[in-house]
């Protein structure tokens, strides 16, 4: 739902595709690639175990003008474009599900230095900066 929102605000940005995007964008769960320090074990399954002695970090775009924006994929093929972006930085990209709320809470925690994310940075490109996030926090005018 969240990717014909996107195609439908790019087509016509009024203020009721907007809305139906914010709907769409607040329910959805996007990947996000995050660094993982000491690399985590598998376990039986195949599935990652990380514990509390591990950092975890998600790392950020830095745009032309040095903000930083977490990166937030809709789908694998989305992430990939992002993973292949990436290739050469230190340690090994995993992935993981976030919810914007989480973003929202990431972005706007103290000290943090992201000025937003963006959802798909390498595909539709749509940013979601920090004042947005601080009235979708509030229960903003954006919000139903």
């Amino acid at each position: 739902m969240l990717i014909g929102a996107i195609e439908l605000l790019k087509a016509d940005p009024s203020l009721e595709h907007q809305q139906i995007f914010i709907n769409e964008m607040m329910k959805a769960s996007f990947l996000a690639p995050v660094k993982i320090t000491p690399a985590p074990e598998e376990d039986e399954d195949g599935k990652i175990k990380v514990d509390e002695r591990q950092k975890i970090q998600f790392p950020m775009l830095t745009a032309a003008d040095g903000k930083h924006f977490f990166m937030a994929y809709t789908d694998k093929m989305e992430l990939e474009k992002g993973r292949q972006r990436m290739e050469g930085q230190e340690g090994e990209l995993f992935e993981t599900s976030v919810k914007m709320g989480e973003y929202i809470e990431m972005t706007l925690r103290p000290g943090s230095n992201s000025e937003g994310c963006v959802i798909n940075p390498f595909g539709a490109n749509i940013a979601i900066p920090r004042e947005m996030m601080i009235s979708l926090a509030a229960g903003g005018k954006n919000r139903k």
